[in-house]
């Protein structure tokens, strides 16, 4: 890849975090990935120079960019006629910013099969993140790239360091995986940290939207004081009421948890204002 200066039009703003991939084989792995997942459609996050752009389009998706920095967004509309010609109709370029996008209107007529994909910027990765598990349900796929410290934390296991409220959150809606790390030698600029791509999948049974919030509601008081028991970090949610009987042994600390055993604690604390 050209390395670009600052006369170049296109050259990289630290304001939008924004680090291209110098090489390829990433973007192989992650299409491939959607492959086997029988995706039709992707809507991209912010494309930049497009590399992963061209690589869907290549192998035949059918590809919503949204591009924020008008600069890219340009620069992909100026080659969509060379791609028009190898992959008619299957280009649509939206200079808008992800987070303020309409993902319904960008769903509209679609047949099904679609992903979220995206080399993702490093500093909005939990909007991004929480936007993509709240309409998780609209997608077949999830597949960003992100900092590989962010991506531990969204697919942590109980008892590790990584796991907190941000892990809870995202498991309880979704199936996360973590596929592959980039190394940051792979970008320019180099970042001062390596990368990773993960996987989430809608989970095959959805719990109501009321038990969820009760059980973020005390994910995030428990994880307040994470080093504390559980008797003493949530106890400001059960009134002083009588313990003997919560089906969680309130000995164990927060990170101890599965998932799971947040929305059974969080049930078990909604019963006693019954």
């Amino acid at each position: 890849m050209q390395r670009r200066n600052q006369r170049d039009p296109l050259h990289q703003k630290k304001s939008l975090s924004q680090v291209f991939l110098k090489v390829d084989w990433p973007v192989k792995r992650m299409v491939a990935l959607l492959a086997d997942l029988g995706v039709k459609r992707v809507i991209e996050i912010g494309p930049g120079g497009g590399v992963l752009t061209r690589a869907l389009l290549g192998d035949g998706y059918q590809v919503t960019a949204v591009e924020k920095d008008p600069r890219f967004a340009e620069h992909l509309r100026s080659q969509t006629e060379l791609w028009e010609s190898v992959t008619p109709g299957k280009l649509k370029v939206v200079n808008d910013d992800i987070l303020r996008c309409n993902l319904d209107e960008l769903l509209v007529g679609d047949a099904g099969h679609t992903a979220l994909v995206g080399n993702i910027p490093y500093h909005i990765s939990s909007q991004i993140i929480q936007l993509g598990i709240e309409h998780v349900l609209k997608f077949q796929a999830i597949l960003v790239m992100t900092q590989l410290e962010f991506a531990a934390r969204v697919a942590a296991k109980p008892s590790t360091k990584d796991f907190g409220s941000l892990t809870v959150f995202a498991q309880l809606r979704a199936k996360v995986t973590m596929e592959f790390e980039v190394p940051r030698t792979c970008f320019e600029p180099v970042p001062k940290v390596d990368s990773a791509v993960m996987m989430m999948r809608p989970r095959e049974a959805q719990l109501d939207t009321d038990i969820l919030t009760r059980t973020e509601k005390l994910t995030r008081v428990a994880f307040s004081q994470r080093r504390k028991k559980l008797s003493n970090s949530i106890q400001t949610l059960t009134d002083g009421q009588e313990m003997a009987s919560c089906p969680i042994d309130l000995n164990r600390r927060a990170d101890s948890l599965a998932p799971e055993e947040f929305v059974e604690l969080a049930e078990w604390v909604a019963s006693l204002s019954v």
